[in-house]
């Protein structure tokens, strides 16, 4: 069994909480220390609880608190291997010891009896990667900051019973934004991020194929806002003959949240 935090997700910084009965894991730390000391306050534990740290890709709002966070305390980084040589270089430019463990592709590794599995993302970063975490009666699929949902992500998306998947904007929402076009060319492309239509096409077929419980994540704050979202993942649903009332659909949000899901 696994409990997970969203205790932050957005474009401007994200960090997720994963625990067992055991371990107890964050997916990236995209938010100032003093964010997350306040983040796992709110959910009572502190860094020192913490066994691992699990890095998805190099960009600030994904390591944002790394640097005093390694001054401070020394939890094991795990990241794909370019993206823990990018660490390794931020860090020792600074002269911050860290312990940075590199994964490859495809090749779990275990965490105190916790299988954690790196999967390839589509985004522009040096090794950016979705990860699988399971146990011996469960497990979940973490896959933000991509493009478009691959062979490869579908995949990893279909072998857990928990799905925390991006949504990240409203292709209206850009178009008319105020964001200049090649910002918006990059989110759009294959090594952006992923759309409401986009997610929303992932989980009709996941859901098709039996799955019914998903974390909709890294939702623009500029771009995006919940009830879009659910309007066109609702909309999309229904259109593959599937009642969005069938299944479990939660929305991360944008600030601190210690809202808690169980994943049996």
């Amino acid at each position: 069994m696994f409990t997970v935090h969203p205790l932050y997700s957005s474009s401007s910084g994200n960090m997720f909480h994963i625990a067992s009965s055991n371990v107890n894991i964050l997916i990236d730390v995209g938010v100032s220390y003093k964010a997350i000391v306040e983040g796992l306050n709110s959910i009572n534990l502190s860094l020192n609880d913490i066994d691992a740290i699990l890095i998805t890709h190099e960009h600030s709002d994904h390591i944002k608190g790394l640097p005093l966070l390694c001054k401070k305390n020394n939890i094991p980084i795990y990241a794909c291997t370019n993206t823990a040589a990018y660490i390794k270089n931020e860090l020792d430019s600074k002269d911050i010891p860290a312990t940075i463990i590199g994964l490859e592709y495809n090749n779990p590794v275990s965490i105190k009896g916790i299988e954690v599995c790196a999967f390839e993302t589509s985004h522009d970063a040096v090794m950016p990667c979705g990860y699988t975490i399971k146990d011996s009666t469960s497990g979940l699929t973490f896959a933000t900051d991509l493009g478009y949902v691959s062979p490869t992500v579908y995949e990893n998306l279909s072998k857990t019973n928990y799905a925390i998947l991006e949504s990240n904007y409203d292709t209206t929402m850009l178009e008319f934004g105020k964001y200049p076009f090649q910002i918006k060319k990059r989110i759009k492309g294959i090594t952006g991020h992923l759309s409401n239509d986009d997610c929303g096409q992932a989980i009709a077929k996941l859901a098709s194929d039996g799955h019914t419980r998903f974390l909709i994540a890294h939702m623009s704050q500029n771009n995006n806002n919940i009830d879009i979202a659910k309007q066109t993942l609702d909309s999309i649903l229904l259109q593959n003959g599937i009642d969005p009332n069938n299944l479990e659909i939660n929305f991360a949000t944008k600030t601190l949240s210690n809202e808690e899901y169980t994943i049996c």
